[in-house]
């Protein structure tokens, strides 16, 4: 059986990321931010029955897969994995810095 192992920066991410979307508006109570972020989660817990794709820059990590909740923002996150064994190193989106840099594999 495959073993999911959240980094502590998809950690960090990911509980900034509801704050973000409430204190932004985004979403009216937060609630509905954590639902958000508890989709993005259980996402990623699909991840070992899911297409993968090479990354162009590994520094992400040598995979990602990509989870698109809505028509305007595209999540990547990337990982390693090794004998059922992932690692999710990083999240980001269309919307962040490092976006450029992962879709034109730029270190």
């Amino acid at each position: 059986m495959e073993k999911i192992i959240i980094s502590p920066v998809v950690e960090e991410k990911l509980y900034n990321l509801v704050n973000i979307l409430f204190e932004n508006e985004y979403f009216g109570f937060l609630e509905n931010a954590i639902k958000y972020k508890d989709k993005i989660v259980n996402f990623i817990n699909t991840i070992p029955n899911l297409k993968k794709k090479k990354t162009k820059n590994t520094m992400y990590g040598y995979w990602y897969c990509s989870y698109k909740p809505n028509r305007n923002t595209t999540y990547f996150i990337t990982f390693d994995y090794e004998d059922d064994i992932y690692l999710i190193k990083n999240i980001f989106n269309n919307h962040g810095k490092g976006y450029p840099a992962f879709i034109r594999g730029i270190k």
